[in-house]
């Protein structure tokens, strides 16, 4: 009789993929540790992180004239992006550049 790799659901596909990503281990190694095959865990990775890219999504703002500059906002430091349309975006400075990253990328 040969030994079978054990079938998950998706719930307990979550929750290794939470482990791998968390760990240091190589797709092998942690395949083998948690007796998974290597093939399975690459579907679910890929299958996990399409999701993740597809969910991104953007909320309706509202863009409205700004007042001249006041002495709180002259105070604050700024950074700006250019996107390919011409729209120029402002962030202060510490904004969480993986945040920007994604607004980026999403923007593409």
């Amino acid at each position: 009789m040969e030994d079978r790799m054990p079938s998950l659901g998706r719930d307990e596909w979550v929750k290794l993929i939470a482990e791998f990503e968390a760990g240091d281990l190589s797709q092998p190694e942690f395949a083998a540790q948690r007796q998974v095959s290597v093939y399975a865990l690459r579907f679910w990775l890929y299958k996990f992180r399409l999701e993740a890219k597809k969910s991104t999504r953007f909320l309706p703002v509202s863009v409205v004239a700004s007042a001249a500059p006041t002495a709180r906002d002259a105070a604050t430091e700024w950074m700006e992006a250019t996107l390919p349309s011409g729209v120029v975006l402002r962030f202060a400075v510490g904004t969480d550049s993986r945040y920007l990253a994604q607004l980026f990328a999403a923007s593409a």
